[in-house]
């Protein structure tokens, strides 16, 4: 059957953002809200395969219907001349289906000629927050805000200091505006960590972990009613609980079971299948990559803890890695800044990213 529901690869919308209700619904709830308003700042932060891209590509369609323009980069070098360029173009696709509001705006306001195109002297006079202010009051003649979606934020870069500071200017303003930032938890750290984006601590901070098996699993069964695939309630728990709530893995398992299934069924033989290959691409996409950054003793601790069937305690790492205190609390801050493990009780830790125990076993 060819796979037209799951979308197995970083930087795509899935058919359904599953288990996320709660954070898509408070950032959406924020641009609804005042000016300034705490939610309308979001920082979502998680380890690969977590679905953060997805949640941004979410929360641009949703953003769309309350009359925000959606203007979505990703953090390098060249964002701020993006952030411009993508705001002119969306605003015009925004104008373009909309007469009204195409009518509506002035026809000769400061620094601009047709619509959203700047003056050949505002090009060259004026940068990145004075235009970013005129496209926000222009665009606020016709009622509309703009959505910033930064995706893959990993530096405290001059331009990273320049959107966080231009961002609280024009707050401060009561400009119609709103962001949202994407990245891995190190990175994000980092930024936060940085004097001049201090502001961004009061931005809400969503840390994305595993989604309720449960809830994979009711999708699941939807999915495959929709295509009329018989599966038996057996194999639907099996491989629901076999992406153990994370988003990625819950595409690639997905992908395959529509890969696999046999004369419109999914039987046990095919489950399987379908898992053991979907295991095999996360070795590749995730579990590669999240390890390579890390020093050899931050592998030496990982290991220790892969040696325990669940959470860990501090102790018992000391102990095999025959360290002190000081040295395990360091690398328990690098691991968990890098959202390689997370804190789950007083003195304990566990593997934050699924299966990853397991490819660490057996890379022993």
């Amino acid at each position: 059957m060819q796979d037209t529901v799951f979308r197995p690869a970083f930087g795509t919308r899935p058919d359904r953002i599953v288990g996320r209700d709660a954070e898509i619904g408070a950032f959406v709830d924020g641009l609804a809200d005042r000016v300034g308003a705490r939610d309308r700042a979001t920082l979502f932060l998680g380890q690969r395969g977590m679905g953060k891209t997805a949640l941004l590509l979410d929360v641009e369609e949703r953003a769309r219907a309350l009359d925000f323009v959606p203007v979505r980069v990703t953090a390098s070098e060249t964002m701020l001349e993006e952030i411009i360029e993508t705001a002119q173009i969306e605003g015009e696709t925004f104008l373009g289906r909309d007469r009204h509001r195409l009518a509506g705006l002035s026809a000769n306001a400061f620094g601009f000629g047709v619509r959203l195109t700047f003056e050949q002297s505002v090009r060259e006079a004026y940068g990145f927050r004075v235009k970013l202010s005129l496209l926000l009051d222009r665009l606020a003649e016709v009622g509309l805000g703009v959505l910033l979606l930064v995706d893959e934020v990993r530096s405290t870069s001059p331009e990273m200091r320049a959107l966080a500071t231009t961002y609280q200017h024009l707050v401060g303003e009561e400009k119609n505006i709103a962001i949202a930032m994407a990245g891995l938890p190190a990175a994000i750290s980092s930024v936060l960590d940085d004097e001049v984006l201090t502001f961004l601590n009061r931005a809400r901070q969503v840390r994305l972990g595993p989604v309720p098996v449960p809830e994979v699993e009711a999708y699941y069964a939807e999915v495959f009613e929709r295509l009329s695939l018989t599966v038996h309630p057996r194999e639907l728990r099996s491989v629901a609980h076999a992406t153990r709530g994370f988003p990625y893995l819950l595409q690639l398992v997905g992908h395959y079971l529509l890969l696999y299934e046999r004369d419109g069924a999914i039987d046990g033989e095919v489950a399987a299948a379908a898992v053991e290959s979907a295991l095999e691409d996360l070795e590749e996409t995730v579990f590669r990559p999240a390890l390579a950054p890390l020093s050899p003793k931050d592998r030496q601790f990982l290991d220790a803890m892969a040696e325990d069937e669940g959470p860990s305690r501090v102790d018992a790492i000391r102990e095999r890695m025959g360290v002190s205190s000081r040295y395990v609390q360091t690398y328990r801050r690098r691991l968990i800044d890098a959202g390689v493990i997370n804190p789950v009780g007083r003195g304990t830790l566990d593997i934050a990213i699924p299966y990853l125990r397991d490819y660490l076993r057996d890379e022993l």
